[in-house]
């Protein structure tokens, strides 16, 4: 029986999904700072160290998000994620699967498969 993984005390997870972001793990030790631009409608605004208008959202080195014990949550919480805003797809030719956001299929269309150079197929 294989053990699940944990996040090393380096690694933090972050979701971005539909222009909106959020922290699932961070440990304490690492600081953390995140710009978002999106700030269309958002009346208060900071800048950032080029002078772009942005929000602004920082986690000192004491904070920590979530935990190691949390694994199991961060996880489900992943595949919620991807189950929401992603489709499956495979190459007819190699089986080879991919997930493809919504966006992605907006902005690009229908996968390729870069190893066989077909479309792929929606599952």
């Amino acid at each position: 029986m294989s053990e699940k993984p944990k996040p090393s005390s380096r690694q933090m997870i972050i979701t971005v999904s539909g222009g909106c972001s959020d922290v699932l793990f961070k440990p304490a030790g690492i600081a953390m700072t995140l710009f978002d631009y999106d700030v269309d409608g958002v009346e208060k605004t900071a800048k950032d160290p080029d002078g772009e208008r942005c929000t602004v959202a920082h986690w000192d080195t004491r904070r920590k998000v979530v935990s190691n014990e949390h694994w199991p949550i961060i996880q489900q919480a992943k595949r919620d994620i991807t189950c929401r805003c992603t489709r499956q797809w495979k190459c007819p030719s190699c089986g080879r699967l991919i997930d493809v956001s919504y966006e992605e299929l907006a902005e690009a269309g229908s996968p390729i498969c870069t190893g066989c150079d077909l479309e792929m197929e929606m599952l």
